[in-house]
């Protein structure tokens, strides 16, 4: 890899995007601690337009190229997270039962800030997902908990910082590298790329969530690990190209504004270069059964073009159109399952109003 070429690449682009008023860097305060605080937020899984693999820093998960998605309303997480200043206290509690795994990904996450921040105590979480299916891969939903954890986090820590979303965003990488960019409500881009400082690699808005199209997404199930799919894209022979035309697409993003129609085209054009790459590695993601509706979808768009397909490192399938009757049409033509999806992100108030009360009960017997 030419990190080299890469690392002046993304300088270029953030100048770009500091000129555009988009991307300012983090201005760090000192942790404001309060024993047995509470706080709680709420996130919601994004799709990406841009996507990303393979980290050039494994350790910072600094990503080799900046990414970009938006918001989706498949599911949404709610996390809420207690400080207290006894050590060697944390935990983590996902849907009522303590999870060994997310505790493990939490607390290195968390030796990591605390350390940054010169921080004594422990922080102790408890965090609900609410889906809109079953069971599912390619959702993105750990970039929600990722995101929610993150978000509630910050909150505690620095409840009058302004940036608090881009301080989330910076540590939820260090959990989900998706989770950057659900930190942050709307379409968003994740600025990474060799040799950034670490503490200014993170999620910016670059507009509320597109609305000028409609979205649904087929929902599948088989899980290949994420991080298999991390390992394998960087050993493919044309993983170095594949980041190249990233950089040049996003030039071309900024040059249209990001506007509908090019975020559709190049989330497909992504989409299939992604699985191009790890099929390169011999790393099949797609099922039988996936396979085949991604092959009804582009048999659609020989007689209507009007219809983009997005998949991420899963067999589930998003399918958008500028026209609604279009995505109609199509799924008159398959029998598969099918979740609309929306852009007006609602009904979690109460939950959220709710899971406060809860949590804090929790807490109060452990």
């Amino acid at each position: 890899m030419n990190n080299e070429v890469f690392r002046e690449e993304g300088k270029k682009l953030a100048s770009i995007l500091y000129d555009m008023g988009l991307y300012r860097e983090i201005v760090y305060e000192e942790p404001d601690l309060e024993d047995l605080k509470e706080t709680t937020a709420t996130s919601y899984p994004i799709k990406a337009f841009e996507k990303f693999l393979g980290f050039y820093d494994n350790k910072e998960k600094i990503a080799f190229n900046p990414s970009i998605s938006f918001n989706t309303d498949f599911s949404y997480c709610i996390s809420s997270c207690r400080y207290t200043s006894e050590e060697g206290k944390d935990f983590v509690s996902l849907d009522n039962e303590i999870n060994a795994t997310y505790a493990s990904k939490a607390e290195k996450a968390l030796e990591y800030f605390r350390k940054r921040f010169g921080i004594k105590g422990s922080f102790q979480f408890n965090i609900k997902r609410f889906r809109r299916y079953d069971t599912a891969k390619g959702m993105s939903e750990s970039s929600a908990v990722a995101a929610a954890v993150a978000l509630s986090l910050i909150n505690n820590v620095f409840p009058g910082m302004k940036e608090k979303p881009a301080v989330a965003s910076r540590f939820a990488r260090l959990v989900s590298g998706s989770g950057t960019r659900a930190c942050i409500n709307g379409l968003s881009m994740w600025l990474s790329y060799p040799g950034i400082n670490t503490d200014q690699s993170f999620a910016f808005k670059l507009r509320d969530n597109p609305m000028n199209f409609h979205y649904g997404i087929f929902p599948k199930k088989r899980g290949i690990p994420t991080d298999r799919a991390h390992e394998t894209a960087v050993k493919s022979i044309f993983y170095e190209s594949w980041i190249k035309d990233k950089y040049n697409a996003i030039k071309k993003g900024i040059e249209n504004n990001f506007n509908e129609s090019f975020l559709l085209e190049r989330g497909q054009e992504d989409s299939l270069n992604l699985h191009s790459v790890l099929l390169s590695g011999e790393l099949l993601i797609q099922t039988p059964e996936s396979i085949e509706l991604i092959g009804k979808i582009l048999d659609f768009q020989k007689k209507n073009d009007e219809l983009y397909l997005n998949a991420d490192t899963g067999p589930s399938i998003m399918i958008a159109s500028r026209e609604k009757s279009i995505i109609n049409e199509f799924r008159e033509e398959v029998s598969d399952y099918f979740l609309e999806g929306s852009f007006g992100f609602h009904g979690h108030e109460s939950r959220e109003a709710k899971f406060k009360k809860e949590s804090s009960e929790f807490f109060s017997n452990v």
